[in-house]
């Protein structure tokens, strides 16, 4: 006996990656607009601990600078076509890979900022991430 009914069927709204109603932002694009965000965000915060706590600022900004450089990426998932969405990969990237240096240096975002730079890349190479940048406008 199989248990066939028991998976999700393609083109199920509800495990169905590629739907989404016109005009709606899909789930990963505005997942990895928000993990950006939230990475972007906790650098900020660092930074401006090591500022008021009068420490070096020179690392820690250099390994920050790849996440913020998807700010301006993330602001244009609106209305940005398919360059935004590989432009975003490919800085999510480099912001991975920068960020893995600091797992060998032992400072920030080394781990935290692996995950969330993969994580964000992850998302935008997903069907759905790729129909929202090239959809009609």
């Amino acid at each position: 006996m199989s248990n066939a009914a028991a998976l999700p069927q393609t083109g199920d709204d509800l495990y169905d990656d590629e739907v989404s109603p016109h005009g709606v932002m899909p789930g990963t694009v505005r997942g990895a607009r928000l993990i950006a965000a939230v990475a972007t965000a906790v650098g900020v915060v660092l930074i401006a601990i090591t500022v008021a706590l009068g420490g070096s600022l020179g690392a820690l900004l250099a390994g920050y600078l790849p996440s913020f450089a998807l700010v301006p990426l993330v602001l244009l998932f609106r209305q940005g076509g398919d360059l935004v969405r590989k432009a975003a990969i490919g800085v999510a990237v480099l912001a991975c890979l920068v960020s893995s240096t600091g797992i060998l240096t032992g400072l920030p975002p080394g781990v935290v900022g692996v995950v969330a730079n993969g994580a964000v890349a992850s998302m935008l190479l997903r069907p759905s991430a790729r129909t929202w940048f090239t959809r009609q406008r």
